[in-house]
């Protein structure tokens, strides 16, 4: 029987928090929503700093300016959807530490086949990264990035659906 190693989720927490703070600085977006996204960033770099700070070992509790941090990261993305942050999105950093469901999109029903065929494609992406633990502890950031990269594309292809939807010739 070979030993796992130790890992410290703490830390891991942290590398998630500051890798997602990485991701929401490299994002090209209009002005005003490049303030939110360095608003997020900058909440993101607090709870990392919160969860660095905890030494390994057993898990006591969450400290609570971490999740402060967190929810204020989580609210600016939900009320600034052009962050292309989905609503949620910091249980990408929680999961080491809570075991809390990572999000899914909801489906988006699009009427025109092509739309239909990206969005199998991107949610079976989504599938299979949050299927791939090895990659998730072994290679985080680049995890993180290909994880952010499918949301982004699938919250762009939801912009998409809602109008091609909304469309006369496509309303039965």
């Amino acid at each position: 029987m070979t030993a796992t190693p130790f890992v410290d989720h703490y830390a891991q927490a942290a590398q998630r928090a500051y890798a997602i703070a990485g991701i929401a600085r490299d994002r090209f977006a209009p002005p005003e929503t490049l303030l939110v996204l360095g608003q997020i960033a900058r909440h993101l770099d607090q709870a990392g700093a919160f969860l660095d700070a905890l030494k390994p070992g057993a898990y006591v509790s969450l400290p609570v300016e971490a999740t402060e941090a967190l929810w204020l990261a989580d609210t600016l993305a939900e009320d600034h959807p052009a962050t292309r942050f989905p609503i949620g999105f910091t249980n990408y950093v929680l999961q080491p530490l809570t075991d809390r469901s990572l999000p899914f999109p909801d489906p988006l029903f699009p009427v025109t086949d092509r739309f239909g065929r990206q969005e199998a494609d991107l949610v079976h992406a989504l599938h299979q990264l949050h299927g791939d633990n090895k990659h998730q502890w072994e290679r985080t950031d680049h995890w993180l990035c290909e994880v952010f990269t499918v949301w982004q594309k699938h919250m762009r292809l939801a912009d998409e659906v809602r109008v091609d939807n909304a469309r006369p010739c496509n309303q039965h």
